[in-house]
């Protein structure tokens, strides 16, 4: 019978545009699951036509498959409705094809945000990791030997930090003092800093610390890739005779801080470019003796280029010379009560006090005092 003398010819008709769009679902998913992977190889506008005549066949299928079924089951003729239900089928293939289109685009970008957080996650964890290991590498906040005493505190901007500190014995019986600060932040920065911490005492074993920094300079300058180079001021302190060499390559001068007396900054003569920058730097050093009490101040950049509390602009020197100088802070009073550690955590927390709440660059403050 002609389908619009069969009963209930709205609902067949609904049934069977129906049944034809789970027909084509069920062909397409068939076909790009046979083809899918042939597909995705194929360039945008190629992989575009595929898909289009993956989403004819299942139409042309899908309605032969529907045809016979009606014409043989349901004993229905189609008669002039032929182009329509031609149409609708086309329309249902093209309807199928944007939902699997819009599927596809929206696991696409699921796949891809879960392999974002993925590597993410992971490079977290290798950061906490290596943060870690960083700090079993510098040596514990407080150190005391024989006539002195060492107190250094490193606040890293990220999880790992480019500065450094770190002290160690030289065979001739003088302690080595080091402050470092490596160009940039984060991973890279970190393994640089390990290289240069495994190299100086080597290096400065038997030799003054301008020639530490001298022979320093010329491995770093060979070994490091352009535009990267280190920060660093390095001290030989003879504990006995109070006797300090300083060397520095780029940090701030360091600070001598004498009971009763303000801050005064050590300005290490000759060149001062960090280490690394070009192979040959004639370095040269201060000598200065620590009376009993007396402290020597390292610290890198970052404590004063931190922006004020107030605004954009750096901390600057003067200011930072000023809270080293504070009533109850030391500066004057460096022999007074407060051990090096809690100093030095006053110092820090004064700073912080003053400039803005996140770090923008790795903080790291070392005092050496003669006992």
């Amino acid at each position: 019978m002609a389908l619009e003398d069969a009963r209930g010819g709205t609902l067949l008709y609904v049934l069977l545009s129906a049944f034809t769009a789970l027909l084509i679902l069920l062909f397409a998913r068939l076909l790009f699951h046979l083809l899918g992977r042939r597909i995705n190889r194929l360039g945008k506008r190629t992989g575009m036509a595929a898909h289009t005549l993956v989403l004819v066949a299942s139409g042309l299928a899908a309605w032969l498959v529907m045809h016979e079924t009606a014409v043989v089951f349901l004993h229905v003729s189609f008669g002039q409705h032929v182009p329509i239900y031609v149409a609708i089928t086309a329309a249902l293939a093209v309807a199928v094809g944007l939902a699997f289109y819009s599927f596809d685009a929206i696991r696409s970008r699921l796949e891809a945000s879960v392999a974002r957080l993925k590597e993410v996650e992971f490079a977290e964890k290798e950061l906490r990791l290596a943060r870690e290991l960083q700090g079993r590498l510098l040596p514990p906040p407080e150190i005391a030997g024989e006539g002195y005493r060492i107190a250094a505190r490193n606040l890293a901007a990220l999880l790992v930090a480019g500065d450094f500190y770190d002290s160690f014995l030289l065979p001739d019986g003088a302690v080595g003092v080091v402050v470092g600060d490596v160009a940039g932040k984060g991973m890279a920065a970190a393994l640089i800093m390990a290289s240069v911490k495994a190299m100086l005492p080597l290096v400065a074993a038997e030799r003054s610390a301008a020639d530490t920094l001298r022979e320093l300079n010329r491995r770093l300058a060979a070994e490091l890739p352009e535009r990267e180079f280190v920060a660093l001021a390095f001290v030989r302190f003879e504990p006995a005779a109070g006797r300090v060499e300083l060397a520095n390559a780029g940090l701030p001068d360091p600070y001598l801080l004498a009971a009763g007396e303000p801050p005064v900054p050590q300005v290490v003569p000759g060149p001062r470019l960090p280490l690394g920058v070009r192979p040959e730097v004639d370095y040269r050093s201060l000598t200065l003796r620590l009376a009993p009490g007396d402290r020597l101040l390292l610290l890198t950049d970052g404590l004063a280029e931190a922006p004020a509390a107030g605004g954009g602009e750096p901390l600057g020197y003067g200011a930072l010379a000023g809270l080293l100088a504070a009533p109850g802070n030391g500066g004057g009073v460096a022999g007074g009560p407060a051990p090096p550690l809690a100093w030095i955590d006053d110092l820090l927390a004064r700073v912080r006090a003053a400039t803005q709440p996140a770090l923008e660059d790795d903080w790291t403050a070392l005092l050496l005092e003669r006992a």
